[in-house]
Formats: C-alpha cells, structure tokens, sequence
C-alpha cells in the first residue's frame, strides 16, 4: 500500500535551533499511561496543568469602555461529561440519563455493556454515548464518563465520531489529547494535533512525537536532530529508535534487518511502519486501525476485511461496504470474494430487469438475490443488503416467483424498512406476517416461534414478569434511564442467538425507557436473522 503524501520526504533541512528548542521543551520521563486502551500513543509528557481561565468580575467604573451599570457575571464552565454530538430531542433520551448514578458507575458500565448484537442494538448503544445529557454525580475534572465513552469509540473503530466528540469536548488535557492525537493519526488528520503540541505550554511532547510531527510538517532536518539528541540522552528508547530512523530515512535501511514490532503497538508506530512497508503483526490489529484500509487505494481484499469488521461493529455505514465489494473483479472464491462476486452479481441482475427492454423480475433475479443474501447473511451482513438495496427490492414485480424466493424478498424489505412494499409481497410466512405485524404496531402479532413469542410479549405486555422485569422497570421508573437502556443492551448483546426471555425484558424495557421504535427494530431484526440460520 502506498504510503501517504506526508510520508514522501522532501529536500532542505531546519535548523538545529529549532531541534534544540523543542528537546529542551519536555525532557523529564514519560507519565504513565492513564487510558483504558492499552494502544494509545504516549505523545504527551510531564504535563503541566492548563493555564487557569481568566475570571471574570465587575466592571469597574473608568476602566476604558465600561458602563457603570452594567457587570459581567462568570458562567459556569461546562461539565465535559455532559457533551454530546447528539441532542436529547433526536435521541429520545431524556437530558438527566444518568440520575442515580454516580461518574464512577456510569463509567464502569459503558465500559462493560458488550455493544454487539444486531444492528439497531450496535445503534442504540452508539447513541447512548453519542448523547448530550447533564453529568453523573460526582463528575470532575477527570471526566471520567467521556473518556470512557470516547474509548468505546475507538475500540469500534468509530474515528469520525470519537474525533469529532472530543473536539468538542476541547482536547487541553492529557488523556483527551492523547486520544485527539491518535484518532489525528488514523484519520491523516495530524496537522493539528501536532500544531497544538507546539503552540500549547501544557502540552509536553514526547520525543518520538516531535520527531514525528517536525517530519510531518516537512522539518526532516530538525526531526534527525531531535532523533539524534534524544538517543545521546536515553530518551527514546532502541526500539523506538530504530523505527524511527528508518522512518526518516527508509533508504538507508534497505538492507537492514527489520525493527521488532512494538507491543503494544500504538497508531503513531503502526503508520511509521506502514510508511517504510514493514509488515504488521499477526492476527487482527484494532478496529481503529483499519480505518487506514478503507481508501481506494488498499487491495480490494484488505479493503473489504476492513470494511466488513467495521461495519459489524457499527463503525461505519453499509455503504462503504457495498463500495469495496464493487471495487474490484474478485480474485478467487470463498469468503470475501464470494460475497463480493455475489453483490456484483445481484447489481447485474438488477441492470438487466430494469433496462428499459427488459421483461421485469427474471427468475435469475431471484436466484440472484437468494445467493447475496446466504453470502453477506452467514457474515452478520444481511441488514446491509437490504438497506443498500432498499429501493430497487421495492420495485420488484414477484409474479411467478416461488414462496422462499417472495419471503426473501418480503425480509429484506422489512430489513430495509419499507414495510410498505412488504406488506404487498403476496402468500408468504408465518415469520413475514409477524414480523410485518411488528412493524406496522400491531398490538397482537402471531408468534410462529418461541424467541417470536417473547419478542412480542416484550412488545406489548403491559407489567414486567418477574425479578428482572421488575428491576428493570424500576429503574426506568426512579428516572435511571440510561443505566436501563445499557442492561437493556446487555441482554440482546448475542443478536439472534439471545435468550429468549431476556429478549423479552430488553423490549419491554426499551418500550418503558421511550424507545419503542429502536424495541421494534430491534426485534424484527433479531427475528429475520434467526429466520436465516
């Protein structure tokens, strides 16, 4: 994979000045790591507190400009905790989610609610902690809530939201700059973090981050500098060293043995690496970090492994999925190449049916659509396939069309949310019917099934039925809603094969928390997908 313009080294050198400068900026040891996330880059050091707010006082009478009847009041700083990219008005959630509760609690349980299952439970739990909502009691300086959030983020490989969240928030603290810092990295977004680390006092630099950014921002004489400076002093440790000099100079390395992959290894040692070709260690890196994989210019099969992971995670739209599928001619068969031949395939099929001379729906549309539906349905994918295809399923004539192949269509439609084209799909099963019950808010579906007969239940039992019920409705009830919606999330976390009792207590939760759109979703979603297995 090519390396990044910024990577491309230019001619000309800075002045040792410069290099010097920046060295005597932060010489002391690197703090400890303070994230929960074991991969952060430690790009800052020796952190000095951020310079104090100025107050704000009265006016005083014949300070230049001042009226005497008029004085500023101080506002209240705003509680990090407290911000969000979404307002309670688009969530549904109320703005005192976390009543009850204190900043440690909330913090534990965001991050261990599992946030898997099927999409609208991968969707719910994102807009939980994309939510703007006051703080949990207790909450600080520390912010303890967002920093958990954000690393949930992360770990789902969610960039594009984790950045623009801690933006903000205001990265001017270590544990939110660091995390500024990588997504910068991941996202080929460095310029301002590292303009930041040079403009900002607080912020101390660690020495393979300077060198990195005087290197990203074309200052190659001034990143050897510092390399060779922070080596004469032991603050760079061999490892890091020879990556690093091989990052700023790959030519001389040619023939050198390959430096050790770090572990853990860190966004800021990962795209060095990448820059130089080296290889990347075995097995699967972090979500985060696949989100350099996603370009036009990966191999199409790096870039549909990526785009496949990430968007089981919730990270990124089906979309870009579809995208990578059609990126390219496959270049084998079996695994992603059989789900990227069969979506091409299907687009095909499609471009027939539709043509202006065409004859409507052919049976080799239907024969189509079941082989991209068994491809991307054993892959967790089939959400995608309907939503991407929503429209054009739509506009599908069955006529003539065998019963599996009207079911599949009349799922996928569900899937893809036009119960309106569904509900007109003739003779199909008792599964289509309840699932299309469930949409339309039928208060008394038929239930072909035993996890159909408790996702119902969940639907429209008025009261709880036992101690979890009960529990649960309580906390809805004392006003700790948030701390239902992520035992709620909890409980469907294994998707279709999730208990059927506890699927019967998140829906009626969900239902009770405000939620009734996202329960019924949910459920037709967890139906369909057992509907497939």
């Amino acid at each position: 994979m090519s390396a990044p313009e910024f990577w491309r080294r230019p001619g000309g050198c800075a002045t040792a000045l410069a290099a010097l400068g920046l060295l005597a900026a932060g010489s002391g040891q690197a703090a400890e790591p303070r994230s929960a996330i074991p991969w952060l880059s430690e790009s800052i050091q020796n952190v000095a507190a951020p310079p104090a707010r100025p107050s704000t006082g009265p006016i005083r009478p014949g300070t230049p400009g001042a009226d005497d009847t008029i004085s500023v009041t101080p506002l209240p700083e705003v509680n990090r905790d407290a911000i969000g990219l979404l307002p309670p008005d688009s969530t549904g959630f109320s703005r005192r989610l976390w009543d009850g509760q204190s900043a440690e609690a909330v913090r534990d349980e965001i991050l261990d609610t599992p946030g898997t299952g099927v999409p609208e439970a991968r969707a719910l739990f994102q807009r939980v902690l994309l939510a703007e909502a006051d703080p949990p009691t207790g909450s600080d300086a520390d912010t303890s809530v967002l920093i958990a959030r954000l690393d949930r983020l992360l770990d789902m490989g969610a960039l594009e939201k984790a950045a623009a969240l801690v933006e903000a928030a205001g990265p001017d603290t270590p544990d939110l700059f660091r995390r500024w810092f990588d997504t910068g990295l991941l996202l080929d977004r460095a310029a301002e973090p590292c303009a930041a680390l040079r403009q900002n006092p607080s912020l101390s630099p660690t020495l393979p981050a300077r060198v990195f950014c005087l290197a990203r921002g074309g200052d190659w004489g001034a990143a050897e500098i510092t390399l060779t400076l922070g080596r004469q002093l032991g603050q760079i440790e061999p490892d890091q060293q020879a990556l690093l000099a091989r990052f700023l100079d790959p030519e001389l390395f040619e023939e050198a043995e390959e430096p050790p992959i770090p572990d853990p290894l860190t966004p800021l040692d990962f795209l060095m690496r990448e820059a130089v070709g080296l290889p990347r260690p075995p097995g699967s890196l972090p979500n985060a970090f696949l989100v350099q994989d996603l370009t036009e210019h990966t191999p199409m099969r790096m870039r549909i492994e990526a785009a496949e992971r990430l968007t089981l995670t919730g990270a990124i739209d089906g979309g870009r999925l579809l995208a990578a599928y059609r990126s390219g001619e496959p270049a084998a068969s079996g695994g992603v190449w059989d789900r990227a031949a069969a979506v091409q395939g299907l687009d095909a099929a499609f471009d027939v049916s539709e043509a202006p001379d065409g004859s409507g729906p052919t049976a080799n549309l239907a024969a189509s659509l079941a082989t991209a539906d068994a491809a991307l349905g054993t892959r967790g994918l089939r959400v995608v396939l309907a939503r991407g295809y929503a429209d054009r399923l739509a506009g599908i004539n069955p006529a003539g069309w065998s019963q599996p192949d009207r079911n599949r269509l009349a799922e996928l439609l569900l899937l893809g949310g036009r119960t309106d084209a569904a509900a007109a799909v003739p003779d199909t099963s008792p599964a289509v019917a309840t699932a299309l019950a469930i949409a339309r808010g039928d208060t008394a579906p038929e239930a072909p099934s035993e996890l159909a007969r408790f996702a119902v239940a969940g639907l429209t039992a008025g009261e709880a039925s036992d101690d979890r019920e009960r529990q649960l409705a309580g906390l809805v009830a004392t006003g700790r809603q948030g701390e239902a919606l992520l035992e709620a999330i909890t409980l469907v976390a294994a998707g279709p094969s999730v208990d059927p009792q506890g699927l019967r207590a998140a829906l009626l939760t969900l239902r009770l928390a405000g939620q009734e759109p996202a329960a019924r979703t949910l459920a037709i979603q967890t139906l369909l997908a057992e509907a497939t297995r």
